[in-house]
């Protein structure tokens, strides 16, 4: 029999998620009214998690300008929806894996299709009604004990009324999922962050692999995702890849391995072919992602003095 904590807390984090896509398809609706045709055109709201609202920015301008604009944004859609009570405390640019995720209008449309079997169908057999009542029985006081009774019950029911209508088992836990849907909401979570990771690992390996070669490769290990692995996300991991290590690498060096796998990432050839031509126009076009801005200005500054 489920705990009454376990059932509370499973129920809350699937009503959380549930809230989110409404809010999330609610923004989405008015998005076009509430930022201007610049904006609208450029950024498009993708996710919505505890308070933040996740973007997806076309223009690679508009992700150093969105810091510029976020306030407005939301205060835009606070200012709009306050009858509602929805309130967005920041925006963050989304990753490729939480672009490539369902689209709230699916889940949506999912939500409000016509069950096949109701609610009133339902009925407990008397052994579930009996572990019902030992669970609850060393509650005290009666009105309370009741209330817990019920909760329970219904949670059950509700069980059953979404087997009845095609829900099963999610493939790393025990909550319920939708039939089309593989894995609950933060299992799915999880297992796109453990996606992403692999690939990173992929193309740290070999960053020369293709982007089809990549997703081949990552569905040979992760077959269960060939849902979410789309080239779009392949080719995602790869760019976050690449500025995660241009982070560490500082600006003048040249030599180092981090260097060597940045420039075969970024031009996709093996380390064994890069020469010190193609290391240093790479590490020149990337030079405004590298660890050590002071020393770009400074050298900006010599060669400027130069001319």
């Amino acid at each position: 029999m489920i705990a009454i904590s376990d059932l509370l807390n499973g129920q809350m984090t699937s009503e959380a998620a549930t809230r989110d896509d409404f809010l999330l398809s609610r923004i989405i609706s008015r998005w076009n009214e509430l930022v201007d045709k610049n904006v609208a055109d450029n950024v498009k709201p993708v996710k919505m998690e505890r308070d933040i609202l996740f973007v997806d920015v076309k223009n690679s301008a508009f992700k150093d300008q969105l810091k510029f604009f976020a306030e407005e944004i939301i205060d835009a859609i606070n200012d709009a929806f306050e009858q509602e009570k929805l309130r967005i405390k920041e925006i963050r640019i989304a990753k490729g894996f939480q672009i490539a995720d369902k689209p709230p209008e699916k889940i949506q449309s999912a939500q409000v299709t016509k069950s096949e079997v109701s609610m009133n169908t339902i009925t407990l057999p008397d052994e579930e009604i009996k572990a019902c009542e030992d669970a609850v029985a060393k509650i005290v006081d009666e009105n309370l004990r009741q209330i817990a009774f019920q909760t329970m019950a219904a949670y059950v029911r509700s069980q059953h009324l979404k087997l009845a209508n095609g829900w099963h088992k999610c493939a790393r836990c025990e909550v319920l999922c939708p039939p089309k849907d593989t894995f609950c909401v933060p299992c799915g979570i999880k297992e796109r962050e453990a996606m992403v990771a692999e690939l990173y690992r992929i193309f740290y390996d070999a960053p020369q692999m293709k982007t089809h070669e990549a997703q081949k490769l990552l569905l040979e290990q992760m077959p269960h995702m060939r849902g979410e692995c789309l080239p779009e996300v392949v080719e995602s991991a790869r760019v976050s890849l690449i500025q995660r290590i241009a982070n560490k690498v500082r600006f003048g060096d040249e030599t180092s391995p981090d260097v060597l796998r940045l420039v075969a990432l970024e031009k996709r050839l093996p380390l064994e072919k890069l020469t010190p031509a193609i290391i240093k126009r790479t590490l020149l076009d990337l030079q405004f992602n590298l660890a050590d801005g002071a020393s770009l200005l400074r050298y900006n500054a010599r060669k400027s003095s130069r001319k």
